[in-house]
């Protein structure tokens, strides 16, 4: 495989995915999307990353940079490793860069392809792309230094769908080539599925909200797993996910259960709970000590992960009481109408469309 690839963001993920496919001899740029930072100068002049823990690994780069035109030119696969929220402005910055047969892999998607095509068609952008996304990153990480990301556990297992189908298994190819040994791809025919597929729905914010006092006190020591999650909080993430689940049936899409998720990505046991699960040997979140009540958790996956599945559900007339009650709550004690400013149909470009249009999209 002689493609060129750029990954598009500097934190823990797109270090990683550098790290991970300049270890296979490929020519990788990275793109820094906000300031000149001295890791970033430092990696300018090295071009090197690695990789420590799980996965032990070093990856030589072709590049880094603050101009995207530069890390896009020549690029086969483009990979855009962001939170949600910084996806817009960076599908934006790229229009102008993108050209007839790139790659675009959203890691992890959030409804990237939707907002994505939107994006391309308001502008008028009519070049032949893929978009696809992953339901996850491919490993628990964290740069634990300007050129080295800490590996906590890599994924066994990951889904990945591509949108046209028809240049799905061109990207599944290139995807099993660069985690070959480490991480298997599992090709899913949904964009829709990714989408609400994404555990960080049952895992994040309620543990947080249920939680706030004890992490407003002790930040720097509390462990979102291993203290936030707890039987009684497990009956509630239960019915929060029975709810999403419903959700992607209302769509035409089986999802697959997050305890099965987290047994697909991290080891299989006899677990019966998600508590059960965060304390046994499998688990990769011993050792993940730090929040915040203003962390991602919250800020980020309210409003790109559950307000866009609690809008779905409200289309297609499903019950979701538990999805409600975390927006409403999360919304009150931030000061911020999450509902509102959060991702919603219209960002998407889908609120006009009928149920069966989206399933069939």
């Amino acid at each position: 495989m002689d493609h060129k690839f750029a990954v598009l963001g500097s934190g823990n993920g797109a270090r990683a995915f550098c790290a991970q496919i300049g270890a296979k001899g490929y020519d990788v740029m990275m793109w820094e999307p906000l300031e000149a930072t001295e890791d970033y100068k430092r990696l300018r002049e090295e071009k090197k990353m690695y990789l420590k823990g799980d996965i032990n690994l070093e990856g030589n780069l072709m590049g880094v940079t603050m101009d995207i035109a530069e890390a896009m030119d020549k690029a086969k696969v483009l990979f855009v490793v962001v939170p949600s929220f910084a996806h817009e402005p960076i599908f934006k910055k790229m229009l102008p860069h993108l050209k007839d047969g790139q790659h675009v892999v959203v890691v992890p998607g959030n409804y990237a392809g939707f907002r994505l095509r939107k994006i391309m068609k308001e502008a008028g952008v009519d070049v032949k792309i893929s978009i696809s996304e992953t339901a996850s990153m491919p490993y628990a990480c964290r740069i634990s230094s300007y050129n080295t990301v800490r590996i906590f556990k890599k994924k066994f297992k990951l889904q990945i769908a591509t949108s046209p189908a028809a240049e799905a298994k061109e990207v599944f190819e290139i995807m099993q080539d660069i985690f070959k040994g480490y991480v298997e791809f599992i090709p899913s025919n949904s964009l829709l599925a990714i989408d609400l597929d994404n555990i960080n729905f049952t895992l994040h914010p309620l543990p947080v909200l249920l939680n706030y006092g004890a992490i407003e006190k002790n930040p720097e020591g509390f462990r979102h797993y291993m203290d936030g999650i707890t039987p009684e909080i497990t009956k509630l993430m239960e019915k929060m996910d029975e709810e999403r689940r419903a959700i992607g049936r209302a769509y035409g899409v089986n999802l697959i259960e997050a305890l099965e998720q987290l047994k697909m990505f991290y080891g299989d046991n006899d677990t019966k709970t998600y508590y059960e699960y965060v304390q046994s040997p499998q688990s990769p979140y011993e050792d993940l000590i730090g929040h915040n009540i203003k962390g991602r958790y919250l800020t980020e996956d309210v409003p790109g992960v559950l307000v866009p599945a609690l809008l779905l559900a409200r289309k297609a007339g499903c019950s979701a009481p538990t999805v409600e009650l975390a927006v409403e709550l999360a919304s009150r004690l931030h000061g911020v109408d999450y509902l509102k400013n959060g991702t919603t149909l219209e960002t998407l470009g889908i609120a006009d469309l009928s149920i069966d249009q989206i399933r069939n999209i």
